[in-house]
C-alpha cells in the first residue's frame, strides 16, 4: 500500500472472550456460557476499524508468534485489504500476546493479560507512516510509545492517544487528541470532576480532548477549548471490549474525511454504540452506512 491515511501502533494481540452469569470468587466456581477467540490489541481493534470503514492504514506495534494464536490473528488480519501488515514482524521464538476477557451480562469486563510487556516492538520510525496524517497510539508499553509519539508530532502528524489522564505524563505535549474514558480516570482519581480534569489535561496538551463515558454524555474539547456533547446511542450491552478502539476509529474516519470534529466524535460514537452490542472487539463489523445512519441520529449540544 502505497499511500496511507492513518497508522496504527501499539498492540497485536488474541482475546479469549469468556462470557460468564458472575466473577469467580475464592468460593464461588462459575460455569461460563461461552467461550470465543477475537482479534484483539488497540492498535489491532482500531486499523481493523478503520480498514472496514474504507480507510488505508497500516499496523504495527508488538510482534506476533508464529504458534496457534499467532496463526488464527494472522489469518483474520488478512482479510482486510486496506489494512497494511507490512510492518508486522512475526517469529517463531515468541508467544503471541493474548487476554482473557470475563465478560459478564452488563457487558463489563475483567482481563487476565498474558505477553505483552515482554513481547518485543518494532521500533517506531517516520518512515512507517507512508503519508499517514494521523497516528493512533495506545500507551501500553514503554519508551517506544512515547517515541513514536514525539516523532510523529513533531513531522507534522496528528497523533491520537488513548488514555492521557495524567498532568506530567511526559506524551501529553505531544498528544494531538486525547480520548480518554471517564471510568478509567475515575478509578485512578476518585472524586475527580471529569470535566473540569479534561479543561486541565487541554491546557497543557492545546488539543483536542475526548472524554468518553459509557452510555453518558461525551464530552469534547477542540483545539481552542471550546466544549460540546454528543449523548450516544442507548444500546443494550453485550461486549463492551474494544469499544474505546472502535470509537476512536469512528472518529478519525470522520477527520479523515475532512469533517469536523463534532460530526466525526458522532461517528465514533456511533461506532462505539453498534461494536458493545456484539461480542469480540473486531469480529462482527457493521457497514459504514449503518455507522452514518446512526450518528445522524445523535444531537450536538454546547458545553460550559
Amino acid at each position: 500500500m502505497d499511500v496511507l491515511s492513518v497508522f496504527c501502533y501499539g498492540e497485536i494481540g488474541v482475546d479469549n472472550i469468556i462470557q460468564t452469569d458472575q466473577l469467580p470468587t475464592p468460593e464461588l466456581a462459575v460455569f461460563p456460557k461461552s467461550e470465543t477467540y477475537h482479534i484483539g490489541g488497540a492498535a489491532a481493534n482500531t486499523g481493523v476499524w478503520l480498514a472496514n470503514l474504507g480507510i488505508p492504514v497500516g499496523l504495527a506495534g508488538n510482534c506476533i508468534g508464529c504458534d496457534l494464536y499467532g496463526e488464527w490473528l494472522w489469518g483474520w488480519l488478512k482479510v482486510h485489504p486496506l489494512l497494511d501488515l507490512s510492518q508486522v514482524e512475526r517469529r517463531k521464538d515468541i508467544p503471541t500476546p493474548f487476554t482473557r476477557a470475563l465478560v459478564t451480562p452488563d457487558g463489563e469486563r475483567s482481563f487476565l493479560i498474558f505477553y505483552y510487556p515482554q513481547t518485543p516492538k518494532l521500533p517506531f520510525q517516520t518512515s512507517l507512516l507512508k503519508g499517514a496524517g494521523f497516528l493512533a497510539l495506545d500507551l501500553y508499553g514503554g519508551h517506544e510509545r512515547l517515541n513514536a509519539a514525539r516523532d510523529a508530532y513533531q513531522a507534522g502528524v496528528q497523533t491520537v492517544i488513548g488514555d492521557v489522564i495524567w498532568m506530567d505524563h511526559a506524551v501529553l505535549p505531544y498528544t494531538s487528541i486525547a480520548t480518554n474514558s471517564a471510568s478509567y480516570i475515575r478509578s485512578v482519581f476518585p472524586g475527580v470532576n471529569v470535566r473540569q480534569h479534561a479543561r486541565q489535561l487541554q491546557a497543557i496538551s492545546h488539543g483536542i480532548v475526548v472524554t468518553t463515558d459509557g452510555g453518558e454524555e461525551i464530552f469534547a474539547l477542540d483545539q481552542q477549548g471550546n466544549a460540546f456533547t454528543v449523548t450516544p446511542p442507548k444500546v443494550t450491552p453485550v461486549d463492551a471490549t474494544g469499544a474505546g478502539d472502535a470509537f476512536r476509529a469512528g472518529m478519525l474516519y470522520g477527520l479523515c474525511k475532512g469533517l469536523d470534529l463534532p460530526r466525526s466524535v458522532c461517528l465514533g460514537a456511533a461506532a462505539g454504540a453498534l461494536k458493545v452490542g456484539f461480542v469480540g472487539a473486531a469480529t462482527t463489523l457493521p457497514k459504514l452506512s449503518a455507522v452514518e445512519g446512526l450518528a445522524n441520529t445523535l444531537a450536538v449540544s454546547a458545553s460550559s
